[in-house]
C-alpha cells in the first residue's frame, strides 16, 4: 500500500498531530479516556509486545500478549480501558516520528478495533442491562474517521449497565430518525478537531428539533483538549473527554460501578 505520509499543509492550529487523531482512529475522542488517565497500571514490556502483535494484521484476539495478559490474571477492563488506548496512543505516536507508515497504523487500528469488539462481545446487546438502565445515544459523524474512540467509550458505558446506541458511519436522516424514535437520557457526539464544530452546531441543532427539550447533549473528543469555548460554539450542554463525568454531568446514574473504579486500585 502506498504511504501517505506526505499530506496537503494542515489548516491552522490542526498540524500532524491532528491528522493522527483522525487518520490512524486515535483513542483520544469520543469520550474515550485518555491513555495515562484509564486507572490501569500498564506492564510496559507487555505494551511493546501487544504495539507488536497487533501491527501483524489479522482480525482475531488470538494473539501471544493478550494470551499472557489474561493467564496473568489481567482482567478484560483492563486490556479495553488500558492496553487497547496505550497501544493506539503509541502506534500513533509513532508514526509521527516517522517510525511506521500510515499503512502500519491503519493495520493496527483496524487489529485493536477487531480486539475491542470481541473482548466486549459480552456486553453487546440490552440483554445483559438492567431494564430500567439509562440509555444513551454516542455519535461518530459520518466525517470523522476515529471510531476505535467510539467503540471504546461505548464498551465502558455498557459495562457500567448503560444502554448504548451507538452511531457509527451513519447519516445525519438516519442519526435523526433514531433520536426521535426512542428516548434518550444522553446524547453524545464526538468531534476531532475546532473544523468540525460549525457541523456539530448544525447537528445539535437537529438533535434538539428531533429529540424536544430536556435532553442532555454532550460534546466529546480531541477538541475538548484543544478549545475551551466548545459548548458556546456548538450549542451543547457539556463537554467532557471521560464517559463518567459525561454521565454525572447530565444526571445519568449508572447502574453497576465503572471498571475502572474497581481496577485502579489494584
Amino acid at each position: 500500500m502506498h504511504d501517505t505520509r506526505k499530506t496537503p499543509a494542515p489548516e491552522p492550529g490542526q498540524g500532524r498531530h491532528g491528522e493522527v487523531e483522525s487518520l490512524a482512529a486515535q483513542v483520544l475522542s469520543a469520550l474515550a479516556q485518555r491513555s495515562g488517565q484509564s486507572g490501569h497500571a500498564l506492564d510496559e514490556v507487555m505494551l511493546a509486545r501487544f504495539c507488536s502483535d497487533v501491527l501483524k494484521g489479522g482480525k482475531s484476539i488470538q494473539t501471544d500478549s493478550i494470551a499472557d495478559l489474561l493467564r496473568q490474571g489481567v482482567g478484560v477492563a483492563a486490556i479495553l480501558d488500558g492496553y487497547i488506548p496505550a497501544a493506539a496512543r503509541e502506534l500513533g505516536e509513532r508514526w509521527c516520528r516517522d517510525e511506521l507508515s500510515f499503512a502500519d497504523v491503519t493495520i493496527g487500528a483496524a487489529r485493536l478495533q477487531a480486539i475491542l469488539r470481541e473482548l466486549s462481545a459480552p456486553w453487546v446487546t440490552d440483554a445483559v442491562t438492567p431494564t430500567d438502565a439509562p440509555n444513551v445515544m454516542l455519535i461518530v459523524p459520518l466525517e470523522e474517521f476515529h471510531t476505535l474512540g467510539g467503540m471504546t467509550a461505548t464498551s465502558q458505558l455498557r459495562r457500567m449497565g448503560i444502554s448504548v446506541c451507538l452511531c457509527l458511519g451513519q447519516t445525519e436522516d438516519e442519526i435523526l430518525q433514531k433520536v426521535a424514535s426512542r428516548r434518550f437520557d444522553m446524547i453524545a457526539i464526538s468531534v476531532s478537531c475546532r473544523q468540525k464544530l460549525d457541523a456539530a452546531r448544525r447537528l445539535v441543532g437537529e438533535i434538539r428539533n428531533a429529540a424536544g427539550d430536556g435532553v442532555p447533549v454532550v460534546i466529546g473528543g480531541r477538541v475538548v483538549e484543544a478549545a475551551d469555548d466548545v459548548c458556546a460554539l456548538t450549542g451543547a450542554d457539556h463537554a467532557t473527554v471521560d464517559p463518567r463525568e459525561a454521565l454525572k454531568l447530565c444526571g445519568v446514574r449508572a447502574p453497576v460501578p465503572a471498571p475502572n473504579d474497581r481496577l485502579s486500585r489494584i
